[in-house]
Parts: C-alpha cells; structure tokens; sequence
C-alpha cells in the first residue's frame, strides 16, 4: 500500500474517532474557505496524537510527554517544518522523522486506551499552559536500545526518558 494512503488513513480513523468530527460537516459553506485555525489545529492535534501514540504509547506520562515535546521543540526551530502534519511527516532526504511513518505497515491506532491517552497528552501540550518540557529542548532522539546514530556525535545529550535517548543542539 502507498505510503500516502497509510498516512491519509491514519488521518481519517483518527479523526472519526473526534466527537467534533461531524460537526464540520453540518456547514458545508467552510468548504469553500478553505482551512480554518480551528481546521489546522484539529489536524496538528491529531498528528501530535498519532506520533505519541506510535513512539510513546506503551510508556508512561514522562515518556509521552517527552515525544510530544519532542515534535513541538521541531515545530519551533526554524530547521524544521512549519505545523505539526508536516513536522509528524517529514520526510526530509535522509528518511523519515519517525520510524512509524515511513514502515509500510498501517499506521491506524489499535489500542483505543492507548490513542485515548496519546490524545490527551497532546490536547494539554497545545493548552495554553502546556506541563514543563522533560527533554530540555531536544530535536531528536533514539531507542534506548538501539546504537546512538552517527548524528548524535555532534548533539548534547538532554535526557534519558522510558525507552528514548534526547538530544538537543549542542
């Protein structure tokens, strides 16, 4: 299957799953707008949930924490993109950002509890006053498990949270 099609149906379940979701529907006039605030938030919303869910799911709260702080210190560093979709999915000529989103395999949730606090973790990191930021800032990171990448020879190591190593610029 299509990498596209993977990502655009992660997208569509995820937003079913909205209690909002149908409401969009009822004016049917805001489609020919175009995107509203409301739109691009609902939609960042959902990608910062899919990433959390997908790279944190079976960790705790600091862990999840920290893979959403992870994705907003990107969208915030001018090396990166500009909303959190294409931040989540970013393929930028060395691979993906997140091993999830370029796997082949189907990136729909599974687990409802899981997604359930993947989504509210990412609802209070978009809240105006959002739980501090665990990773000190880090743009990257990697699975305890695995060797660091050769690129984090020239990072600074900001924390070791669950299953994750973090890395800022040094």
């Amino acid at each position: 299957m299509p990498r596209r099609a993977l990502v655009a149906g992660a997208l569509v379940v995820a937003l079913a799953f909205s209690k909002s979701a149908g409401a969009a529907d009822a004016d049917r006039e805001g489609l020919d707008r175009g995107p509203t605030d409301a739109d691009r938030l609902h939609h960042d919303l959902w990608a910062l949930a899919l990433n959390i869910y997908h790279e944190a799911g079976g960790e705790g709260r600091q862990g999840m924490l920290a893979v959403g702080w992870l994705t907003l210190n990107r969208l915030r560093h001018p090396g990166f993109p500009e909303t959190l979709v294409e931040v989540v999915f970013d393929a930028n000529g060395n691979g993906c950002a997140f091993s999830w989103t370029c796997d082949a395999v189907d990136d729909r949730p599974l687990d409802p509890a899981r997604f359930a606090r993947a989504l509210g973790i990412a609802r209070e990191l978009l809240s105006a006053a959002p739980p501090p930021d665990p990773t000190g800032g880090a743009l990257f990171m990697h699975a305890r498990s695995r060797k660091p990448p050769a690129y984090t020879r020239s990072l600074r190591r900001s924390a070791v949270i669950g299953q994750n190593v973090f890395y800022r610029p040094s």
